[in-house]
């Protein structure tokens, strides 16, 4: 069975399978954008289950939580992209059915227990339910992602590379202060002059890899898309109470959108230079595809 996939051309196969049925919607989102210097990419965009999976044995209070998705994210992710004029690739499922973010073999890459949460269906998965998670939503994510940065590259680009995510305002009891925070590793083309532009801006609490970091072995899209490649990237999370509304999110994509066009280096940021060592283990999207 081929789970197809869905790039700059749409999608490319059928969408039932095991788990999908032909009238559920796709497993990626694909944005057409004119502007092929940029890519935003968004893993945690949705909280929908597919049918066959039923509730996966959770209330369904669960899905509005942000154990399910990454609240606001996604209207961040599209404004940004609109405002760009780029390409976007946004996930169609749960990240309760499989994150996107975490490598296949991880176990919390289909989550047993979440922020104190059981899942109760994940937590009695067995290998093959696992694969099957991976061949029809894990796949063809990251497939469409690699198609849109091979038609970059086809048309003569090499894009920035944007992974939008957004966190909880508190965790384990702790307040988090960042209304933005920028994650990065080694190379820090784009995290640096961010960084200090927003750190100027009033009203604006700017997290220095806060409260996450970009941690290879565990993050996977941003290193195996885009540090794989020599892009120049960034990971960025938005605290979810400042995304509440679709105006409070564009709010905020309007001021990352701002700030990047205020401190963007054409002759740095659109062009490959490799940070990565054999040390750091990251394969390239090809090993997973």
């Amino acid at each position: 069975m081929s789970t197809g996939s869905y790039g700059p051309k749409g999608w490319s196969g059928a969408r039932s399978g095991k788990i999908l049925e032909p009238d559920e919607s796709p497993p990626v989102s694909f944005t057409e954008g004119r502007n092929k210097d940029w890519l935003v990419v968004c893993d945690h965009a949705s909280n929908r289950l597919p049918r066959a999976l039923k509730s996966l044995g959770i209330p369904s209070q669960y899905l509005d939580l942000h154990i399910a998705w990454d609240i606001g994210a996604a209207l961040v992710a599209a404004r940004l992209a609109s405002r760009f004029g780029a390409p976007l690739v946004a996930s169609g499922y749960s990240r309760l059915v499989i994150d996107c973010n975490r490598y296949p073999s991880a176990q919390d890459s289909v989550p047993a227990v979440s922020d104190h949460h059981k899942i109760t269906a994940n937590a009695e998965i067995d290998e093959e339910g696992r694969r099957q998670r991976q061949i029809e939503f894990f796949l063809p994510y990251h497939r469409a992602i690699d198609s849109a940065l091979r038609d970059a590259e086809n048309r003569g680009h090499t894009p920035a590379f944007i992974s939008i995510h957004s966190c909880t305002p508190s965790m384990n009891g702790r307040h988090r202060p960042w209304h933005i925070g920028i994650a990065w590793l080694h190379d820090q083309r784009m995290s640096s002059p961010l960084l200090e532009h927003l750190s100027r801006l009033p009203n604006v609490t700017v997290g220095d890899n806060q409260p996450y970091d970009l941690v290879i072995g565990d993050d996977f899209t941003t290193p195996e898309h885009a540090m794989r490649r020599g892009l120049a990237h960034l990971q960025i999370e938005f605290r979810q109470d400042l995304l509440a509304t679709p105006q409070a999110a564009a709010t905020w994509a309007d001021l990352l959108f701002d700030a990047l066009i205020a401190v963007e280096s054409r002759d740095s940021w659109h062009r490959q230079e490799q940070y990565l060592t054999p040390a750091d283990r990251v394969l390239g999207i090809d090993k997973w595809l």
